[in-house]
């Protein structure tokens, strides 16, 4: 990265901001914090964009609620990826020139959508009148009538555990009144009371204290049965005018592309507007910084001089926020997803993208371990590449998959696997006569140990490969003797134990000289492990450092889950073979056969797939990185059209 200052003309800000946008590779950075100097503050003044960008938010937020609520009534499949369309610069014009009449769409999809919620709510309204008149139905009375000259009604409920008989029969007989049970449930009796006005007051009471409460139905009008068919009726016209709007919504499903079109319009004009907030600006100039690619400077000049702009380049200071891209070689950008879900190397630390993505891709296969599996994996992951025009961490997910696929078939035709011993099981039950593809390799099913110690041994390879990295970043900062003692001496205390416990089966003569680099390299890290620490530090330092040991050998074998996770697919895959063979030869037999096959080592490659994605990026978070890697960088996010539907054509200049 480079830093970039421009100092342009306000009159071709909107201009240069439009072209700066197409080129898509400068990260402007906010420029408020200079006002607090005071000399600064007596030149220059904050560009101003946000009420415009307020708006344009404004007006995309109600453009992206039209597209949701015509997405829900769209009967058009939708297909697997949603990816954007490929537009040219002239088509991009005529969007714009379209933007009222697509703005008109959203008003009339969000108009249609007010309606069918305004709709729901009358009939949910309706629908509580209904679940309240409901229990009151065998009640003749009109609803209006709640009083005559000289007596009163009160309607309500009780709880069903009151005896209210009792209640009933005491204020019969106390204040001459009528009480009537409408209907009743587990939980409440329905009631109407008729009482004389004169002894309202104690029969109300009355009942009250048994747990009465009161039901007002004002603004009801007729008797519950009258009130019911009116609810039912004005439900069905309800229910009919929904669908009509439904249907209206539906109809307007072709505008989805137009208001797509002109979400991305004006988030292209928003983010323009978005910008602006980060510039400073005199009456007649304004001022850029930011940071670009140094391999784009040329290209920046270029665009620069057309506007004929004062500008500068510098690189970024010590102890500055410099924000991070990744740029590897094409092979290896599909392993860039791994990093990246870590986090992105702080700007001064290592990408170890291109050194780790051979050891993912290995490690992964190694976990599967099955030719057809991988097969399918390498297929499926083609034709979504070809099908779809995916993009970003999607499309670099699916080239990853695709990547270990192949390492997946190389292993698995190196250990014999082939949908387990599918081709074996088959010929065996169904054509009478065992046919076997042998392993290019060996068999880890019948010699684990073999693969053990070359998963152990591969894992050495990269821990070793993790800690020459680190060996690098402190060469490169001129710390050549902390290179030496916390990466040199630890070579040969691991190589040294390897040959030591290990190397007489190759020479006689390893083990003694394995000893002897063991000693060496051990003193080593207690003679210059506690070198920074003071007094009694130095030796508790060193001592500390040799314990470390532990550390070392808790990695290597870690590496033996490649082992496990191979087995496991292995084992897996023939089980599920073993239980398709159980129902014999004959046409019954090859349908069950298939109908297992296909289910068994479907939900196998489900699970080991996404357990050998897992464990293969552990060994890469855990172990590898754990040696050398300075995370925290923040990712480089250049001003470009930003658009979420419709993707640009960038013509050649």
């Amino acid at each position: 990265m480079q830093k970039i200052a421009v100092i342009g003309l306000d009159e071709q800000k909107e201009s240069l901001m439009t072209k700066l946008m197409d080129f898509g590779a400068i990260e402007p950075s906010d420029q408020k914090n200079k006002l607090a100097d005071d000399e600064y503050k007596s030149l220059v003044t904050p560009d101003d964009g946000h009420v415009k960008a307020a708006e344009l938010d404004a007006e995309i937020n109600k453009a992206e609620a039209a597209l949701r609520v015509l997405e829900t009534f769209d009967t058009a499949r939708e297909p697997l990826f949603k990816t954007r369309r490929t537009v040219g610069r002239d088509a991009v014009a005529k969007m714009r020139k379209e933007q009222e009449a697509a703005a008109e769409d959203v008003r009339r999809v969000l108009e249609l959508e007010e309606k069918l919620r305004n709709t729901n709510d009358d009939i949910n309204k309706l629908t509580q009148d209904e679940i309240l008149l409901k229990p009151w139905q065998n009640y003749g009375v009109p609803l209006e009538v709640s009083k005559t000259a000289k007596t009163v009604v009160h309607m309500g409920v009780i709880p069903a555990v009151t005896e209210i008989s009792e209640v009933a029969e005491k204020a019969e007989k106390d204040e001459n009144a009528v009480v009537r049970i409408v209907s009743g449930d587990k939980d409440m009796n329905y009631i109407a009371v008729l009482c004389l006005a004169s002894a309202e007051e104690n029969v109300i009471s009355l009942f009250k204290q048994n747990g009465f409460s009161e039901i007002s139905f004002k603004g009801f009008e007729g008797t519950v049965s009258e009130n019911l068919k009116r609810i039912e009726k004005e439900k069905d016209v309800l229910r009919s005018n929904i669908e009509e709007i439904k249907k209206q919504i539906a109809q307007m499903a072709s505008m989805r592309r137009t208001i797509e079109n002109y979400c991305d319009i004006l988030s292209m004009e928003a983010d323009k507007e978005k910008i602006k907030t980060k510039l400073l600006r005199t009456k007649k100039t304004f001022y850029m910084e930011g940071w670009i690619p140094e391999r784009l400077t040329k290209k920046a000049e270029k665009i620069l001089q057309k506007y004929d702009c004062c500008y500068a380049f510098a690189e970024p200071e010590e102890g500055e926020e410099v924000p991070v891209m990744l740029d590897n070689r094409n092979f290896f950008v599909p392993f860039e997803a791994i990093t990246e879900m870590y986090s992105l190397p702080a700007y001064r630390g290592f990408d170890p993208t291109s050194i780790f993505a051979l050891f993912y891709a290995v490690f992964f296969g190694m976990m599967l371990s099955d030719a057809g599996y991988g097969i399918v994996m390498a297929v499926a992951c083609f034709v979504v590449l070809k099908k779809f025009n995916l993009e970003g961490t999607t499309r670099k997910m699916i080239k990853l998959f695709f990547y270990c696929g192949i390492s997946t078939i190389i292993w698995g035709a190196l250990f014999g696997g082939w949908f387990g011993d599918f081709v074996q099981v088959f010929s065996r039950t169904i054509l009478g006569k065992e046919v076997a593809i042998q392993p290019l390799w060996f068999n880890p099913l019948d010699d684990p140990m073999k693969l053990l110690i070359f998963s152990l041994a591969l894992g050495v390879v990269h821990l070793f490969i993790g800690m020459g990295i680190k060996a690098y970043m402190q060469i490169k900062e001129g710390k050549w003797f902390d290179a030496v003692c916390d990466e040199g001496f630890w070579y040969l205390v691991i190589v040294g134990l390897l040959a030591w416990l290990g190397g007489a089966s190759i020479s006689p003569a390893l083990p003694q000289i394995g000893k002897w680099m063991t000693i060496i390299g051990a003193a080593g890290l207690l003679l210059t492990g506690g070198r920074h620490n003071k007094g009694i530090g130095k030796i508790t330092g060193g001592l500390s450092n040799i314990y470390n040991i532990t550390s070392y050998m808790s990695d290597i074998l870690s590496y033996a889950r490649l082992l496990a996770l191979g087995l496991a697919t292995g084992v897996i895959a023939q089980v599920v073979n073993t239980m398709g063979s159980l129902f014999g030869g004959g046409a019954a037999g090859l349908i069950a056969l298939l109908v297992i096959f296909v289910f068994g080592h479907a939900l196998n490659i489900a699970i080991n797939a996404l357990g050998a994605f897992i464990h293969a990026s552990r060994l890469q978070y855990v172990e590898f990185f754990g040696k050398f890697y300075e995370d925290g960088g923040e990712p480089f996010n250049p001003f470009r059209k930003k658009t979420k539907y419709i993707k640009i054509e960038q013509e050649e200049e």
